[in-house]
């Protein structure tokens, strides 16, 4: 029998991880959705979909690739397949938080759940990348960023930004890749904007059997992924979905735009599906815990969260970080954070930066959901090598995924034990090495690195690892 790994079979398929799908009978198209918080994530009791499918349906959402096409450093489009496990190496400044800031984008972006043209999703702690300026490349007018995904309603979603009021990307061109079973049969929604000679901005809508324009007037004036996620998710379409309606306002309009805009309907009303619940990303800033011998407030969250405790002690425990940590109220507006390390209680303050610094990853890996994405910027900073071997086991053997920035030789060398010793997949891990090109160094490369069966690795170009071996052959007395 093959080899589990950390709970499945070497043979079983991965289970995709990131948005979760449930479509229920009964649910009513365009129907207004009930809030809910469940680890801080909001979930809608449905989505647009057939009716003609009533059978329940559960799927998760797994990001699969990326790609960056005049983002700040990446020149032209730079690609990347993401694993259940993926590492950022590189040296310095070479766009792995960049990468990671599209990425914390890009999930917002895909959920089309109640976004929110104020809020620039390219500007967000903890990799908060600023207005478009200094988002697109230099000397670019124009930058684009897709997405691949599985399991879920879609299979890409790609966007073009240009540069928008107040300097807020705007989206200039759209691209939505429907799923279906057979590859070949996958509708594509694309949505453009366009000057006509009048100067007035027109939307072009391009779909499974349609081609038309629509001015944007009759349409929406948010960006297009607000308007699918805001207007089209709850079956509210152009002119109310009605071809007499639009006859009358859109004039002339010739046979040919009717049966376009009847097609246009058809397509939102049986085959478009708006996820259910958003992506479920957990960004980690780099920064760990401001340590403070009295906060003026309870850290962990009021009193109906402290149980939370429970399960934060218990990773402390398996990191071998701390025994427990506990909040003593001392004051009407004093708090403290004892920290149990052998034994003995000590205020945090007066323990290693080792625990502030892994605290928030602590916290939100203790809180949040299955099947949830963590972006981490360098986790093993003030760890020892003892804990960064057991924080890299406690993640891959989670139901969740990683996309990790590190500098450490020993994060990447416990992931190939593990591949080695069969309690992960080689699919299950991936590199993404960030090179800055020689002859041009304002420019990063990806490259994408796997591992076989005995956890070699494979597809690495000569520059990886080209510091360390010669410093290597320096210590060992050799030419370099």
């Amino acid at each position: 029998m093959p080899p589990r790994l950390f709970g499945r079979r070497a043979d079983q398929p991965r289970r995709p991880l990131g948005l979760s799908l449930h479509r229920r009978p009964g649910c009513a198209r365009g129907a207004v959705p009930q809030l809910s918080r469940s680890y801080g994530i909001l979930s809608w009791p449905q989505a647009i979909w057939n009716p003609e499918s009533a059978e329940e349906l559960t799927m998760s959402t797994a990001l699969t690739d990326v790609s960056l096409t005049d983002v700040r450093c990446f020149s032209g489009e730079q690609h990347a397949q993401l694993s259940k496990m993926t590492l950022l190496v590189g040296e310095n400044s070479v766009g792995k938080t960049t990468f990671l800031g599209c990425l914390h984008a890009l999930g917002r972006l895909a959920g089309l759940e109640d976004l929110d043209d104020r809020i620039n999703w390219f500007d967000r702690a903890p990799f908060s990348m600023g207005s478009f300026d200094t988002v697109a490349r230099s000397g670019s007018t124009s930058f684009r960023v897709s997405v691949g995904l599985a399991g879920g309603p879609f299979n890409q979603l790609a966007i073009q930004f240009a540069d928008g009021a107040e300097g807020c990307p705007k989206e200039i061109g759209l691209e939505l890749q429907l799923s279906d079973s057979h590859p070949e049969e996958r509708p594509t929604l694309s949505i453009v904007r366009e000057s006509s000679e009048s100067h007035t901005e027109r939307w072009r809508f391009e779909g499974p059997g349609f081609r038309f324009r629509l001015n944007q007037s009759d349409v929406s004036d948010v960006q297009f992924t607000t308007w699918l996620s805001r207007t089209i998710r709850y079956g509210q379409l152009p002119f109310d979905g009605d071809v007499t309606k639009f006859r009358k306002r859109v004039r002339p309009a010739t046979n040919e735009d009717l049966v376009a805009f009847g097609k246009f309907v058809n397509f939102f009303r049986h085959d478009f599906r708006a996820p259910e619940t958003p992506l479920r990303i957990t960004p980690v800033s780099l920064r760990g815990w401001d340590p403070q011998r009295l906060y003026i407030s309870n850290p962990f969250g009021g009193a109906g969260e402290h149980l939370n405790l429970d399960v934060i002690n218990e990773t402390g425990r398996e990191l071998g970080l701390f025994n427990g940590i506990d909040v003593r109220q001392v004051g009407p507006n004093a708090f403290e954070v004892l920290v149990d390390v052998s034994g003995s209680r000590h205020n945090l303050t007066d323990v290693g930066y080792g625990v502030t610094s892994l605290l928030p990853f602590i916290e939100a890996f203790a809180t949040a959901p299955t099947n949830c994405l963590f972006l981490l910027q360098q986790p093993e900073v003030h760890v020892h090598p003892s804990a960064q071997a057991k924080l890299v086991k406690m993640m891959a053997k989670s139901d969740r995924a990683f996309v990790i920035e590190t500098h450490s030789d020993h994060v990447i060398a416990w992931l190939r034990i593990l591949v080695k010793e069969q309690h992960l997949a080689p699919s299950d891990v991936g590199i993404i090495y960030f090179e800055s090109l020689p002859d041009d160094p304002s420019a990063t490369r990806l490259h994408q690195i796997s591992l076989d069966g005995r956890a070699n690795l494979r597809g690495q170009p000569p520059t990886y690892r080209q510091f360390f071996s010669r410093e290597t052959a320096r210590l060992l007395g050799l030419p370099t």
